[in-house]
């Protein structure tokens, strides 16, 4: 065999994923820390029915001149000719007085009329907006409508007027305004990690039933859960937000990840027609062929959509190919050596010359 990663001393093989979970832990919650995109925090989507509109110039305009945070911009084609689709998440103060107006309706329809007072206060008082005091629930409804709608429908009126004078855009160019609320993009995170949760619950059954033992089971939920942590470290690193679409190549990445830690666990455990450390090296040489060249294919697709502006597809791509590399490590440096210390643990101590 020309390459021998396995040795009796494998156990030093999990130094590299320790460090790596670490980091990336620190990446994700403390600096800089993951950044949800419009789908989850809510925001405004303005598409303008231009071809006089480039990307980054766009972004730079935005985020830069007009202090607007989770700038996207994206060329769409369409029957009737080229789009620029622009989405941002409103300001802090916008955002947080929409959620609490959404608050107050939901408790004003449930006769906590107290809550909702409250709420509506709150979101009058974000926007520094001034109002009397002894107000009925109602009529503070009515105020913090107005005042969240007037101050979202000013920013987007900015941003028109600002894409018009600064790209000379004929006046009578058509845009098209959309919402998304926080309360939906708080519903489409919720949902998300329910379905996480409950894809991680029937994984762990499934992986053991077919197993029926519950380490080299648990190895396997390890690597997936390790393949969704390097995405979305490296995802935050270089600067993408988490979106529906991100969320969907993480959910295609434990697909992939199951594939290669099963492999690797059926031959180890399974099979007996060399030692343990040999049959953990010739899966090794299979699992990296079969890595690389999903990689390879990867790579193709981001760089096209990268050439093509395809925004969707580059984000999904991008997510499974830090996947990838988080793959590698989870399972050939975390969820090998484990499944060696459990064959060790099994059948006894590994000789040097078992390779």
């Amino acid at each position: 065999m020309s390459f021998v990663l396995y040795t009796p001393k494998y156990k030093s093989l999990l130094l590299l994923p320790a460090v790596l979970t670490v980091l990336f832990l620190f990446i994700v919650f403390v600096y800089p820390g993951v950044t949800l995109g419009l789908d989850f925090v809510g925001g405004t989507r303005i598409i303008a029915s231009s071809d006089m509109l480039q990307e980054q110039p766009v972004k730079d305009l935005l985020t830069q001149q007009l202090d607007l945070p989770e700038v996207k911009v994206t060329q769409v084609e369409s029957p009737l000719g080229k789009n620029t689709r622009i989405e941002y998440a409103e300001p802090k103060e916008v955002s947080e007085a929409r959620f609490l107006l959404e608050k107050g309706i939901a408790s004003l329809s449930a006769g906590d009329e107290a809550g909702a007072q409250s709420s509506f206060q709150g979101a009058l008082s974000r926007l520094d907006v001034p109002f009397a005091s002894g107000l009925s629930a109602e009529e503070l409804l009515t105020l913090a409508s107005i005042a969240v709608n007037e101050k979202s429908s000013g920013i987007a009126n900015t941003v028109q007027q600002s894409l018009i004078q600064e790209f000379g855009l004929p006046g009578d160019t058509p845009f098209t305004v959309e919402q998304v609320t926080p309360s939906f993009g708080a519903s489409f995170l919720a949902n998300t990690i329910y379905v996480a949760l409950v894809s991680m619950a029937l994984l762990i059954m499934v992986i053991f039933i077919f197993f029926r033992e519950i380490i080299p089971s648990l190895a396997v939920v390890e690597a997936a859960l390790f393949d969704m942590l390097t995405a979305v470290a490296l995802l935050t690193l270089f600067g993408f937000s988490i979106t529906l679409s991100t969320v969907a190549a993480l959910l295609m990445m434990v697909g992939y990840s199951i594939d290669t830690d099963i492999l690797l666990t059926t031959r180890m455990l399974k099979r007996r027609d060399k030692t343990v450390l040999a049959r953990a090296n010739d899966t090794l040489l299979t699992g990296l062929t079969v890595t690389a060249t999903l990689i390879g294919a990867t790579l193709v697709m981001l760089v096209v959509s990268w050439m093509g502006q395809i925004g969707v597809i580059y984000e999904i791509a991008a997510t499974i190919l830090f996947g990838l590399f988080g793959d590698i490590i989870a399972t050939w440096f975390t969820n090998a050596p484990i499944l060696l210390w459990y064959w060790e643990r099994k059948h006894g101590k590994l000789e040097a010359n078992s390779a």
